[in-house]
């Protein structure tokens, strides 16, 4: 039976990226499933605003964008970052498309003013991602989103959740530069709802790990089955599952330290 997957790509991860990714893709594309993939660029839009002098000031983990930064979004997670992705699948024999929230008008959003220019998704046209996953390729979709007034940034993880579960994926996963999710000092390979929220109430879950747990949960809570969050520099690492609610403890990693 055919099964669906949507991959969150950090933009801090993609260039140390373990190219045994690429073949584990290869292989689900060719058990007839479908994949899509959405991808960040944080450090390559905040080192072209140091470049230009532009400060990056972010809000729990959400980056408030300025006129300034939105254009920097535009030029780097819609160009260069997008482009490299595109370039990088389509070497490995995957046979990706680049595309944004603005192809089709397919992601829109309204505008959250205390973050600038950030748009929180209302509604997801799916016709544009099933026509590509239908015909073989895989959508590489950067998060910036059709506003009412002209684009907006979205946060990807976020965003991500949004097209998950507008598209019933299978499988949801974040790949990122952490092992995985860390509480009370240790590992985690799996962890319940309710223990990502005391995480974050707690503060122990905090910067960019933030928008990272809230999508973990709110994944979970839109009944998607498989979801975790994994190792992007290690393929065999098993990164952290998030698992039904139940009365026990946190099960941690043997070789958590």
């Amino acid at each position: 039976m055919k099964k669906r997957k949507l991959i969150k790509l950090g933009g801090s991860v993609f260039e140390q990226l373990d190219p045994r990714y690429y073949e584990e893709w290869s292989e689900w594309l060719a058990e007839k499933n479908e994949l899509i993939v959405m991808h960040g660029g944080g450090p390559a839009l905040s080192a072209y605003c140091r470049e230009l002098q532009i400060d990056s000031i972010f809000q729990a983990g959400v980056r408030v964008t300025t006129a300034e930064v939105l254009l920097g979004a535009e030029r780097v997670l819609g160009g260069e970052v997008q482009s490299k992705i595109v370039y990088t699948l389509n070497q490995y024999k995957l046979p990706a498309v680049g595309i944004t929230g603005i192809d089709g008008a397919s992601i829109r959003g309204e505008k959250q003013p205390e973050y600038g220019a950030v748009g929180q998704v209302t509604k997801i046209e799916d016709k544009l991602f099933h026509t590509l996953m239908q015909t073989g390729f895989i959508p590489v979709v950067t998060s910036l989103i059709t506003g009412s007034e002209g684009t907006l940034n979205c946060n990807g993880d976020t965003c991500a959740v949004a097209l998950a579960t507008e598209l019933a994926v299978d499988e949801f996963e974040l790949l990122t530069d952490v092992a995985g999710i860390k509480l009370n000092g240790l590992d985690q390979s799996e962890v319940t709802i309710s223990d990502l929220q005391a995480g974050l109430e707690s503060t122990e879950i905090n910067g960019g790990m933030i928008p990272k747990a809230e999508a973990l949960i709110e994944a979970a809570r839109q009944g998607i089955k498989h979801v975790r969050i994994r190792f992007g520099q290690d393929v065999m690492s098993p990164g952290t599952q998030v698992k039904e609610e139940k009365n026990e403890r946190i099960t941690t990693n043997v070789s958590a330290s």
